[in-house]
């Protein structure tokens, strides 16, 4: 199962998918619930609640997780569902960009 798609009723689709294979028992299908709910909920404008997807900003020229609502899922929750804890997401999200300005550096 994958998370893309064209339309806002593809990421619904898809989390139901991914809901049907966790009530049969697939607990790997947890993340990909938790994504395509992230996705569908950023493609109605609304912010994602589990930071599972990463942008990039063309104003700020940095990758984020906006919009987000991180205080809306607490850490104990997110282990329970397989989604990194924010302290994890935030790290990744500075390494995504510590790189870019690693790229930048090396050009010049």
């Amino acid at each position: 199962m994958f998370q893309h798609g064209g339309e806002t009723g593809d990421y619904l689709l898809a989390h139901t998918l991914a809901m049907v294979a966790v009530g049969k028992g697939d607990p790997s299908s947890l993340w990909i619930a938790s994504a395509t709910l992230d996705r569908y909920l950023m493609t109605i404008g609304q912010k994602q609640i589990y930071g599972t997807q990463y942008r990039w900003s063309d104003e700020r020229e940095l990758w984020s997780q906006e919009p987000y609502a991180p205080a809306l899922i607490p850490d104990s929750l997110r282990s329970a569902i397989g989604v990194p804890v924010r302290a994890a997401q935030q790290e990744r999200l500075r390494g995504m960009n510590a790189e870019l300005g690693a790229a930048g550096a090396a050009k010049r």
